[in-house]
C-alpha cells in the first residue's frame, strides 16, 4: 500500500520537495521490500522510525518536529492508504501562496472501494472533504482530515505536541478546533484530490466509526481536555444525561453527516437508516468513554527529541 502511494506521489514532487516517512513501530523492515527500496534510496526521501507503536498523532508530531529542526516552511500531510493526484504538491503550494494569511488548508478526498459498504464508508468519512463547491472557510462543526492537509509550520502551535498524542483518533479535529478558536484561518479547497482506500467489509466500517465515537467525548464534548472530563462527578452527570440523549444525538449527527452531500448526490438520502445506525454505535462508544475515559487514550511522550531515529540508505 505504501509503495503504491509513493509511486503515485513521485510525479507530483518538485525539486525542492522532501518526502518524510514515519514508521510507527512496524515489525516489517521496509528496506527488505524491493518496491520500497527504490524510494528509500532516493536522496529526497527520509525515513523516521519509532521503536514501538505510538499512534497516528505521535507520528505526525515526529514529522513536524523533524521539519521544524530542518527549517521546513510548509508541510503537506498524506496517509499511506492514499493515492495523490499529479498536482498534489504544486496545488497545495499555490494555495498557500495565494492565501498567505491562512494557517491550514485541506483538500478533497475521494473514497474508493468495491461494494456497498465502501460506499457507506465514503459517505460517513469524507463529508468534511467532498470534491465539490468552491474554496471556503471551514466552519464549526466541520473540520479537516489530515489525510490531505497542508499547513504553514510557523503558524501552527509553538509546542512539541502539536497534535494531542493522548488521542487515538480525532487529533486533526482537535487541532482545527484550536486554530479556529485562536482566530486563525482554516480553508478547504476542492483541489488537489487524493483517492483513499475505503473499507469494504461492514464490520470494518462499523469498528472504524465506533472508534471515532470515543474521541468525540474529548474533542466535541470535552473540547481540548479543559473541561473536567476525568472528574468522577462530571462523568457521572454526563453519562446519565447523555444516555437518554443518545437517539437525539445520533439523529443530529446523521443529519449533519448527510446534508452537505445532498445538493450533489440526492440519492445518498437512501443511506440515512444505515448512517443513523452507525451514529448510534458512535454515540454508544461516546457514552462508554465517559464511564472509563482512561481506557481510550494513550500515554503522551514527555519529549519528542531522541524518541525516534532517522534511517538513511547504506
Amino acid at each position: 500500500m505504501l509503495a503504491d502511494c509513493l509511486d503515485a506521489l513521485e510525479p507530483a514532487l518538485l525539486d525542492s520537495s522532501r518526502v518524510l516517512l514515519v514508521d510507527d513501530g512496524s515489525e516489517a523492515d521496509p528496506w527488505q521490500d524491493p518496491r520500497l527500496q527504490q524510494h528509500l534510496s532516493h536522496e529526497h526521501v527520509i525515513l523516521l522510525q519509532h521503536d514501538c507503536n505510538l499512534g497516528v498523532a505521535a507520528s505526525r508530531n515526529t514529522a513536524l518536529h523533524w521539519c521544524r529542526e530542518s527549517g521546513i516552511e510548509i508541510v503537506i500531510m498524506l496517509d499511506s492508504d492514499c493515492l495523490p493526484a499529479s498536482d498534489f504538491v504544486s496545488r497545495h503550494l499555490e494555495l498557500h501562496s495565494q492565501h498567505a494569511d491562512t494557517t491550514c488548508i485541506g483538500a478533497a478526498i475521494v473514497g474508493q472501494g468495491q461494494g456497498i459498504w465502501a460506499q457507506l464508508d465514503k459517505v460517513m468519512s469524507w463529508v468534511h472533504a467532498m470534491p465539490h463547491g468552491a474554496l471556503r472557510i471551514v466552519e464549526h462543526p466541520y473540520h479537516l482530515p489530515t489525510t490531505n492537509m497542508s499547513a504553514k509550520l510557523a503558524k501552527l502551535p509553538h509546542r512539541e505536541h502539536v497534535f494531542d498524542e493522548r488521542l487515538k483518533t480525532g487529533e486533526d479535529a482537535l487541532l482545527v478546533r484550536e486554530l479556529r478558536e485562536n482566530g486563525q484561518k482554516v480553508l478547504f479547497s476542492p483541489q488537489p484530490v487524493v483517492h483513499h482506500r475505503d473499507r469494504e467489509q461492514l464490520l470494518d466500517v462499523f469498528r472504524h466509526h465506533v472508534a471515532w465515537g470515543h474521541h468525540q467525548y474529548f474533542v466535541q464534548l470535552g473540547k481540548d481536555f479543559r473541561r473536567p472530563v476525568f472528574h468522577p462527578l462530571y462523568r457521572a452527570i454526563f453519562a446519565v444525561t447523555f444516555f437518554f440523549a443518545i437517539p437525539l444525538f445520533a439523529a443530529i449527527g446523521s443529519v449533519l453527516n448527510l446534508l452537505p452531500w445532498l445538493p450533489h448526490r440526492p440519492v445518498y438520502l437512501l443511506w440515512l437508516p444505515a448512517i443513523y445506525l452507525l451514529w448510534l454505535g458512535k454515540s454508544w462508544a461516546l457514552w462508554l468513554t465517559a464511564l472509563r475515559p482512561e481506557c481510550y487514550i494513550r500515554e503522551q511522550r514527555s519529549r519528542l527529541a531522541n524518541s525516534y531515529r532517522q534511517e538513511t540508505a547504506a
